[in-house]
Formats: C-alpha cells, sequence, structure tokens
C-alpha cells in the first residue's frame, strides 16, 4: 500500500511534503507520521540556550 494511501493523503500532498514545494500541515505530517508507525514528541531540552530562542525574534 502507497503511503498517501496509508496517510488518507493524496499522491501530490505526499509529493509536495517530500519536495519542500509547499509547507506541510501539522494534521499532514501527524498522518504521514502516524502512517509510518512514528510519533512526534516534543520534550523540553536538557540544557535550554536561551541566546538561541532571542535570536528567533
Amino acid at each position: 500500500m502507497k503511503l498517501a494511501e496509508r496517510a488518507g493523503l493524496r499522491q501530490a500532498t505526499i509529493s509536495m511534503i517530500e519536495s519542500g514545494e509547499k509547507p506541510a500541515k501539522l494534521e499532514s505530517i501527524l498522518a504521514v507520521l502516524a502512517a509510518l508507525d512514528l510519533e512526534l514528541r516534543i520534550e523540553q531540552r536538557s540544557k535550554g540556550h536561551d541566546s538561541d530562542i532571542e535570536e528567533l525574534f
């Protein structure tokens, strides 16, 4: 079964995600991860870098 089918997305959407042509929606990313039996985890850094965050803004 193709990734697009497993994720419930159109093949064109998968292609755009793979190529970076268009920013992916979080919903699409989560669908792809689920289809691949993967998960997204967000964890606090073990050592914070306040200066890195300040540079973003």
